[in-house]
């Protein structure tokens, strides 16, 4: 122990004898450590970290698969007839569904997410309270009959302050007093990771938390997501047995929504990290994530190995005589090991406080998304335990190597000689190993630089994708009509209403509603179609296209013009004939050369006329190819839910409180879900492309400042090592422009050794990162070009400063150094 103190105060010692390569080294080490602890961090939030569940081994996550979709989830009545059907294999099932619902807060309203539970979901899960109790099976008996709710942990101690008292209070929910009956468990965020709902409310109470009033009857809404717990003794594979046949009993007693191919999965709660049709995804995405800064982590790590490889060239005498005088070569090689470990360690505690500071900037950060992302990106002994394995694992590595070649010096000679260093080439023909470190650090920036190329194009060609909509400002809106306060006819009285007050303001020029907008994430509905001459896909009922309900001002609110026939107006009436308007890529689907309008097709027992064509416009993503859409008119298919579009002259943000105004003039109790502006929702779907740009942006730029400072160590190490060799050149007559391309030459060739490697590398993985990128070939010739343009720039200029020194050696000085 006395060994171990004594040599961490003498490499304290010789730390604080050179403040300049401390410093460099401790910030490089920082940076990399602190990026990669950051990463680890949110990795560790999404796949990682485990909910507090009891037996998790016997959980299943259970979904419906057909050959259109792998995974979505059950509607309510599927749910009671799954849970009769496999009594024998599950000890229960425990069904939930996300949504966001309005709570009163006297003076405005907070939309928040809750979860909708069934009186079986804490039990199956083996989740406790943290106050109170949770929702059980007396909360689970009558619709409509259940007014009472859970608090979220993080929820109870931000809006309540932790307050105990909490039980038995009561909160307005969607225009409704509910009870407190208990507050949740601290670690458990929902079934969806990353979407931390704030209320736990019963399943029961769904069409009071809607507008509509018949959610829970509806087979065709699949928005339940099941968790089922197998009985003691069963089998994951007699479970899946009995699902299987349960899934040909619905084909038989339900045609209609259980048409093709459709089959129920189990899939164990231990390989699910956040939902099964995207952990893959995810997955890779992480996988590409860590991998890029783990990159940055070695040219910071190799930083950090060249600045010690000069140090030990620099002490050669001083171990050399260490050494004559009897010093054992094993506690020399101790004593420098833990001058690298104690440089880790302080840069990695450096690198915790700089992944603090990420994480509260990722955090803190206002992103486009229409329910906030909720993840845990604390510092846990997880996170600790990585960011000091890091550290450790630098030290030891990257200080091994120079602590060996230091103490392998002979003796004799080395007392001998006038030099202390020596050039870093090694010598003719050979390279050292600092100059290694440099030509791996240019080929790794080389690599980052290139595939921060091509996602910054795939970015700016998914940016320049035109919608079809959305051109100009405007507001949106979502709000919702609830069915026991308003009838079909009231809600269209109070949407025409409304639509009438916010057209006389001066600031709006249109104003428009549909059941659903174009490019909404989490939600799609889609209608089967059929037209006669045409046969749909074998197994299915009907073509299956995307719908909405507009009404006639939706058109000119959203900017989608059209382009032949009429819009939707008075004559369309409930009880007239059904009419629908549809765009370009269904009429050139369905009726290819000819004129759709006038023409008839079928959808939802009804025969629909075709009165208008629309531009066709992006649905689901920016990336699709032209797909069917069908609007059909608010005037004759209402909608409960339902999202207003008022186009502005001006900011749309400023209009906002405005438009919200309006609302709550006209009814105080409105069910408002959302409020944003068409910009911040289009800004939503380029959002996982832009953060990837962004971020592989901030770790090019930072591996990029890590080569430029190796570059500048190696040649100002060079102009150092070579000062007697310049000082003869110049005394015998040479310009000093030549000495400044001597010393230029050597960083240079290794800047140019490395940026060939990299090429190599990154052709080589280029094809990669093909499903990450959108509009860009992965061979991309502008990105191959400009890249290594860049780094022979700044490589350049990382030279050059150094260099440029030697035209200021004072010969006679030079002459005169060791």
């Amino acid at each position: 122990m006395n060994t171990t103190f004594r040599d961490l105060r003498y490499a304290a010692r010789r730390l604080r004898k050179a403040p300049g390569f401390t410093l460099v080294a401790l910030l490089s080490l920082a940076l990399g450590v602190g990026a990669n602890t950051a990463t680890f961090s949110l990795v560790n939030a999404i796949l990682l970290r485990r909910p507090p569940l009891a037996q998790p081994e016997r959980l299943v996550e259970i979904h419906l698969t057909g050959d259109d979709f792998p995974f979505t989830p059950f509607s309510y009545p599927d749910y009671e007839d799954l849970q009769r059907a496999s009594e024998p294999v599950f000890a229960g099932i425990a069904a939930s569904q996300l949504l966001p619902v309005p709570r009163d807060l006297g003076g405005r309203v907070e939309s928040v997410l809750a979860e909708a539970v069934s009186g079986s979901y804490f039990p199956v899960l083996g989740l406790r309270p943290t106050l109170g109790r949770l929702l059980g099976a007396e909360d689970h008996v009558v619709r409509g009959g259940h007014p009472v709710t859970v608090l979220a942990y993080d929820y109870w101690k931000s809006m309540f302050g932790g307050d105990p008292g909490v039980i038995g209070r009561e909160i307005r929910i969607a225009g409704r007093p509910y009870t407190i009956v208990g507050v949740g468990p601290r670690e458990y965020a929902g079934n969806l990771r990353g979407l931390a709902p704030s209320l736990y409310l019963p399943i029961l109470m769904l069409n009071q938390l809607q507008p509509s009033t018949s959610e829970l009857d509806e087979r065709g809404n699949h928005a339940v997501f099941l968790t089922g717990r197998l009985r003691d003794g069963a089998t994951l594979a007699q479970a899946q047995t009995v699902v299987a046949g349960f899934a040909a009993a619905m084909r038989k007693a339900e045609p209609d929504e259980w048409a093709g191919n459709i089959r129920v999965v189990l899939t164990p709660v231990n390989d699910i990290h956040v939902s099964p049709s995207i952990d893959g995804i995810i997955g890779s995405a992480a996988g590409l994530l860590l991998g890029v800064v783990g990159l940055v982590l070695l040219i910071a790590c190799a930083n950090l190995a060249s600045f010690l490889l000069a140090q030990a060239r620099t002490r050669r005498r001083e171990i050399a005589v260490r050494l004559a005088l009897g010093a054992r070569r094993r506690v020399l090689v101790r004593q420098l090991l833990t001058e690298s470990m104690l440089l880790a360690l302080l840069g990695g505690g450096a690198g915790v406080a700089v992944a603090g500071v990420l994480l509260r900037l990722v955090t803190r950060a206002d992103l486009p998304l229409p329910i906030p992302i909720t993840l845990d990106l604390s510092l846990d002994p997880v996170v600790l335990g990585f960011a000091l394995a890091v550290s450790l694992a630098a030290g030891v590595l990257f200080g091994l190597v120079p602590a060996l070649q230091s103490t392998r010096s002979e003796v004799m000679e080395t007392i001998r000689t006038e030099a202390v260093v020596a050039p870093p080439q090694g010598g003719r023909g050979r390279i050292s190993p600092r100059a290694a470190l440099v030509v791996a650090q240019v080929a790794v920036s080389l690599v980052l630089l290139v595939t921060t190329g091509l996602f910054l194009r795939s970015f700016r060609e998914r940016a320049t994708v035109d919608p079809g909509f959305g051109r100009d400002p405007s507001v949106v809106v979502t709000f919702g009509l609830q069915g026991d306060r308003y009838t079909q006819a009231q809600g269209r009285l109070l949407v025409r209403s409304l639509e009438e007050q916010l057209a006389g303001m001066p600031e709006v020029t249109a104003v428009g509603v549909a059941s659903n907008i174009h490019l909404n994430p989490l939600s799609t509905s889609n209608l089967p179609v059929n037209v006669e001459g045409l046969t749909p896909p074998e197994g299915q009922l009907g073509f299956s296209v995307d719908v909405a309900r507009v009404d006639q001002g939706f058109f000119e609110a959203m900017g989608i013009p059209l382009l032949h026939g009429r819009g939707f107006g008075p004559q369309d009436v409930s009880d007239g004939p059904p009419v629908a308007i549809v765009n370009e890529a269904m009429a050139q689907r369905f009726w290819p050369g000819r004129d759709p309008v006038g023409r008839v097709f079928q959808a939802d027992g009804r025969e629909l006329t075709v009165v208008g064509v629309a531009r066709t416009a992006k649905i689901r993503t920016l990336e699709e190819q032209p797909r069917p859409f069908v609007y059909l008119p608010f005037s004759q298919d209402y909608s409960s839910l339902l999202w207003l579009v008022a186009r502005t002259r001006g900011d749309a943000d400023r209009a906002v409180p405005e438009v919200l105004a309006q609302l709550r003039a006209l009814d105080p109790d409105l069910m408002i879900f959302q409020t944003n502006t068409m910009a911040r929702h289009l800004a939503t779907m380029l959002l996982p492309a832009r953060l990837g740009a962004l971020a592989f942006t901030a770790f090019s730029a930072l591996a990029l400042t890590l080569a430029t400072i190796g570059v500048y160590g190696i040649v100002a190490y060079a102009l150092r090592s070579r000062t007697r060799e310049i000082g003869i050149r110049l005394s015998l007559g040479a310009e000093p422009a030549a000495a400044v391309r001597l010393i230029m030459g050597s960083g240079l060739r290794l800047v140019a050794a490395g940026v060939l490697i990299g090429l190599a590398l990154s052709a080589a993985g280029a094809r990669l990162l093909g499903s990450f990128l959108f509009g860009v070939s992965t061979y991309d010739p502008l990105t191959f070009v400009a890249v290594p343009l860049v780094l022979v720039t700044v490589g350049a200029l990382a030279a050059y400063l150094p260099a440029r020194r030697a035209t200021r050696v004072d010969p006679t000085v030079a002459l005169k150094a060791e």
